[in-house]
């Protein structure tokens, strides 16, 4: 990512079960209702990366938490340490083993990525295609998106959006121009609930290497 584990750069409590009842809403409108029941979440994830002939390219775990509007925090535990922590106007990418950590305008990062979605208020049909597939023994709701426009700056080709019966989020698939595909699973979810502001906030260890302007600090080109 796309906010995702390195190599590959929520419970969603739906108030709404309003979502089923709603016959002429369109497929787009019932996704947009169920992110925007969504203040904040947090769970643990399970993520594979696999090439275009399914082959297995990489795993990961970790945990996130998010909270509406712009704010993420992306940990991956295993196989490489990572923490991604965005508040609304930067991202920080960090790398222990690495002792670097990367600093960049949240606009930018998340532009035309799954985190556009999960972290912003804006209506996904406006720039996406939304089609809702029937249901399975496996998931209640499925979403899927590609782009309107396939010149736009969108990372992937289509992305699935998996939710349970109560409306949360369980599941999130991308598949990119060159077919591999990012599949993830999110566990122990929690819908809405309160997290502390400081998940939100990044430190910039002491000796480790930062890539960009720490927030507050002059552009590069105008330091003395």
């Amino acid at each position: 990512m796309a906010v995702l584990a390195r190599g590959a750069r929520n419970s969603i409590v739906a108030l709404i079960l309003i979502v089923a009842a709603g016959a002429a809403a369109d497929d787009g409108e019932r996704l947009a209702a169920l992110l925007d029941a969504m203040s904040s979440y947090q769970a643990d994830f399970e993520q594979a990366v696999a090439s275009q002939f399914g082959e297995i390219l990489q795993t990961a775990t970790g945990t996130m938490h998010l909270e509406r509007p712009g704010r993420l925090r992306w940990r991956v535990d295993a196989p490489y340490p990572q923490l991604i922590v965005a508040n609304g106007e930067h991202v920080w990418i960090y790398d222990p083993d690495l002792e670097q950590v990367t600093v960049q305008p949240f606009d930018e990062t998340v532009e035309g990525t799954p985190a556009m979605f999960l972290t912003a208020s804006a209506r996904v049909e406006e720039n996406f295609r939304v089609r809702m597939d029937p249901p399975t023994a496996a998931s209640a709701m499925r979403f899927v998106l590609s782009p309107r426009d396939p010149e736009s700056r969108s990372l992937f080709r289509t992305m699935t959006l998996t939710f349970s019966a109560h409306g949360l989020l369980t599941g999130l698939d991308i598949v990119d121009d060159l077919d591999q595909e990012t599949r993830m699973v999110f566990r122990n979810g929690r819908g809405n609930p309160v997290l502390e502001s400081e998940l939100f906030e990044f430190e910039v260890p002491e000796g480790v290497d930062v890539i960009g302007n720490i927030p507050g600090d002059l552009p590069a080109e105008a330091a003395p």
